[in-house]
């Protein structure tokens, strides 16, 4: 399969047509898509475990056997013949880009939690700078227009949700 994501897409797609059809899935089926699913997610994650996109892979095919019996079986062989192309063309599309995650930030010392905030929805409230060195926050300004806040995950998170709340509070003063 080539993109096991798109192929548990439509596979859910099949799903909620047979059911919105009258048709009984056996609640295992439902249960491998899920395994399925979840895996091509681990497997984005993880793109050099080749282990993790067979089983994805295997979980798949096992649903997509299931659901095309039932599909012929209920409501004939045109019908499971339309959802096997659709099958078919998520198998053929490209693989899903390995998901890149962003751990490193220059300037950020390891271990630190970061965030990136744009700047003048930062400093137009009040107070900010106290909040920061309440937290024992570091900041510095980048030129995209963007703060970066860090410091322990604890900390980052406290001033988050003060500004969170603060900002909820504008808005409602606001009338928004």
């Amino acid at each position: 399969m080539g993109n096991n994501l798109s192929t548990a897409k439509v596979l859910e797609d099949l799903i909620l047509d047979l059911r919105d059809k009258g048709a009984d899935i056996p609640g295992h089926v439902v249960d491998s898509l899920k395994s399925g699913r979840t895996l091509a997610n681990i497997g984005l994650r993880s793109p050099d475990d080749v282990e993790v996109a067979m089983k994805a892979q295997a979980a798949l095919e096992s649903v997509e056997m299931n659901l095309l019996s039932i599909a012929e079986a209920a409501f004939g062989g045109e019908y499971a013949d339309g959802w096997q192309r659709k099958i078919t063309q998520t198998h053929q599309e490209a693989p899903e880009p390995a998901a890149k995650k962003l751990t490193f930030v220059a300037g950020v010392p390891k271990g630190d939690h970061w965030v990136r905030i744009e700047t003048k929805d930062l400093f137009e409230m009040e107070g900010v700078e106290q909040r920061l060195s309440e937290h024992s926050l570091t900041i510095r300004k980048q030129d995209d227009g963007f703060t970066l806040v860090h410091g322990k995950k604890e900390d980052v998170t406290g001033f988050l949700s003060e500004i969170r709340e603060e900002y909820r509070q504008k808005l409602k003063k606001d009338g928004v």
